[in-house]
């Protein structure tokens, strides 16, 4: 039985001027009980809506306006059907698509760019943006059919961003989110499954290079007793830490704290790169505090009369573009500055990705297990955790060398 029906209906709780009224299509869910108004930009009196639509067989007068209605029915029934699972917002959103567009790559790309700014996913609409926008480079042509975007057109775009001094990396992210509007446009039936062109023998996405971005705990110290030669690097080598120590707590969710996320000994938090997720999936993470959280509050956080967010850096009047700005301005100073103060000292530059991944090699090294670690990062599965760990270092090799002999 289908979940959701589309019907005609005149829509007689706003009488027009003219003494019209509003013909509209009335889509009903079942599983849901809930029914949702749809416009055609079609009015008329109640007594010509009888004589056309009502009537077992409509006058010659009302022929035409009854074959207008039956195709504008069909038409939203078959939107319905063609969805693998009903959704009032799956339905809105390929029934807003005109035919024209129905097969254009790049017209999908626009929809779902603007469903990601609207859900307030600045970064995930970034990521879209770029890749719309290296494909555009590279198919010149006003629109791009589905059709046209087979293996030998992805390996054209793949030789095409590597000779252009792009990495595979690059190219792995821009194909991931093509991969993704192909697939959509799959669920939704506007291109058959057969000329998907990802997957064996057809046209594989490069795996992302993996470069294990950890420091070593001897690294580590050296970092935190380096010389700073200006406050912002004393500043960006403390948030650094700060992430290190909440396990790996990336900047956007630093940035993002609020004082009601602390309590007298620890910190909880869901990250913001999973907050889109079912309200069941999600994991709150929590960090226990100790005396160096303590002194980076004290020193950097502001007044909690002045500001729900704990540090300085995004105020409550800002919305999520402008929060995405700040967040990413603020990661670059943080990186900039830490940069500097490696140089200055000879150490391993590193970045604000590092202290994640530096958190995971070194609470392993230190015993903890994998299953541990996937809960304190926020995984939903191992293999996410596992890209995290470096790998053990030659001192640790050595140790087990010798440890398995004592009994």
């Amino acid at each position: 039985m289908k979940d959701a029906a589309a019907t005609i209906t005149l829509d007689i709780r706003k009488q027009k001027k003219d003494g019209t009224f509003p013909i509209k299509i009335y889509v009903w869910q079942s599983s849901a009980k809930k029914g949702k108004f749809y416009g055609t930009k079609l009015s008329i009196t109640k007594t010509d809506f009888h004589s056309a639509w009502e009537t077992v067989k409509p006058r010659k007068l009302f022929q035409p306006l009854r074959e207008r209605l039956q195709k504008l029915q069909t038409e939203a029934q078959a939107a319905i059907d063609e969805l693998e699972n009903f959704s009032f917002e799956a339905y809105e959103r390929k029934a807003a698509i005109p035919k024209s567009e129905a097969m254009n790559v790049f017209y999908h790309y626009a929809q779902k760019i603007q469903e990601l700014k609207a859900a307030k996913q600045v970064g995930t609409a970034s990521n879209y943006e770029m890749s719309f926008n290296a494909i555009r480079k590279y198919h010149s042509e006003p629109k791009l059919n589905f059709k046209t975007v087979t293996p030998k057109f992805l390996q054209g775009f793949e030789d095409f961003m590597v000779n252009n001094d792009r990495s595979l990396t690059t190219v792995s992210m821009y194909l991931r989110t093509l991969r993704t509007i192909y697939n959509d446009a799959i669920a939704a039936k506007y291109v058959d499954v057969d000329s998907y062109p990802f997957g064996r023998r057809k046209y594989v996405v490069p795996a992302s290079k993996n470069t294990k971005k950890a420091l070593t705990p001897l690294q580590l110290a050296a970092l935190r007793d380096a010389k700073a030669n200006t406050p912002d690097q004393e500043r960006a080598r403390a948030f650094f830490f700060f992430s290190y120590a909440s396990n790996g707590m990336n900047m956007k969710d630093i940035a993002l704290m609020k004082w009601e996320q602390l309590e007298a000994d620890r910190l909880t938090f869901i990250r913001a790169k999973t907050k889109r997720t079912k309200k069941e999936q999600q994991k709150a993470i929590t960090v226990f505090l100790t005396d160096f959280h303590r002194d980076i509050i004290a020193q950097y956080a502001t007044e909690p009369s002045l500001s729900n967010y704990v540090f300085p850096i995004i105020t409550g009047d800002m919305d999520a573009e402008q929060q995405h700005g700040v967040v990413k301005n603020f990661t670059s100073y943080v990186n900039d500055h830490l940069g500097k103060l490696c140089n200055a000292n000879d150490l391993q530059k590193t970045s604000t990705m590092w202290a994640r991944h530096s958190f995971a090699t070194v609470a392993v090294l230190k015993g903890a297990s994998m299953e541990f670690m996937r809960e304190s990062l926020g995984h939903s599965d191992m293999k996410t955790t596992l890209n995290y760990f470096a790998g053990f270092d030659d001192e640790a090799r050595k140790e087990l060398a010798v440890s398995i002999m004592d009994f």
